[in-house]
């Protein structure tokens, strides 16, 4: 088979089914990766003029097809496209979760499991937590249970109710949290764009897995220490986190653009402020991931 024709077919089928796959909020995870893998393209190069007359040269063409289809969509959504973390249509909601504060609650366990999406927690509320979900595929279950002072809240995706017709072919996901509870959060998401302004709760623990994502995390100074455990894959991490407070990056990462402003080098992947040892509160991150774009900023 002529290899020019499976070039520019796997390019152009790639690039399709990209833009219909973001058009459509199917894909929600991050490309700055390909700012990191552009050399590929020598590599694929490479091995098409050694392989020139083999037949494995068509299967390499319909590679570097699939492959520049990637990366010209990245740079481009990269340089021109925009996300609105707030959904548009604040009325149109699948379901809403509301849940009382009561009084002996000290500490909570929030858990999150879903699929690809767009997950914020902003603002705070009286209650002990207010939830809305919008879009096609964001029907949630909320389970809470109490124990003593400890309150357990499971969210994860139901799946039910579909209409393809009517509905938007979203997942979002918003929650305000009250501020007197001690806050365990546990999120195991999809490739995923998340807004998470932690910085007005007491955070003793945050736990992230996800996919592909673009993450945007702030954290405060309301616990004497915070422990954040983030494992993702192909992504974009931002973290804010107070100058008030001593911090600690080890990092496990790979082909990744790194950028900690205020923060000394302490090691293979390990960074601390220059104030760590000098103040009471203190930030424990632990990050693990492929190719990605990490920055933590102080403020």
């Amino acid at each position: 088979m002529n290899s020019g024709k499976m070039f520019w077919g796997s390019f152009l089928v790639s690039l399709g089914l990209l833009i219909l796959l973001f058009k459509y909020d199917f894909i929600y995870g991050n490309f700055d990766f390909v700012w990191n893998i552009w050399p590929l393209i020598f590599v694929f190069w490479g091995f098409a003029l050694i392989f020139k007359q083999n037949i494995f040269k068509p299967l390499i063409s319909s590679l570097l097809g699939i492959f520049i289809a990637i990366l010209l969509f990245g740079i481009i959504i990269n340089l021109f496209g925009s996300y609105k973390f707030d959904y548009d249509n604040q009325k149109d909601f699948s379901n809403s979760f509301s849940k009382e504060l009561e009084t002996d609650v000290k500490t909570v366990n929030l858990s999150l499991e879903s699929g690809a999406g767009v997950f914020i927690i902003k603002d705070t509320t009286s209650n002990l937590i207010d939830a809305k979900s919008y879009g096609l595929f964001s029907d949630y279950e909320f389970n809470y249970n109490k124990d003593s002072s400890v309150v357990n809240l499971d969210v994860s995706m139901e799946g039910k109710n579909l209409n393809i017709i009517r509905g938007n072919i979203k997942n979002h996901l918003v929650m305000k949290l009250n501020t007197k509870p001690e806050w365990n959060f546990k999120f195991k998401v999809g490739a995923s764009k998340n807004k998470f302004d932690l910085s007005p709760f007491k955070v003793n623990e945050l736990i992230i897995e996800t996919g592909a994502t673009n993450s945007k995390i702030k954290l405060g100074d309301k616990s004497k220490e915070t422990n954040v455990d983030i494992e993702m894959g192909a992504s974009s991490l931002t973290l804010e986190i107070p100058s008030t407070v001593g911090c600690l990056i080890n990092s496990n990462l790979s082909l990744v653009a790194k950028d900690f402003d205020g923060f000394n080098k302490h090691g293979k992947g390990v960074y601390q402020t220059s104030n760590f040892n000098l103040t009471d509160k203190k930030i424990y991150i632990n990050v693990k991931g492929g190719v990605s774009s990490l920055k933590v900023y102080r403020y």
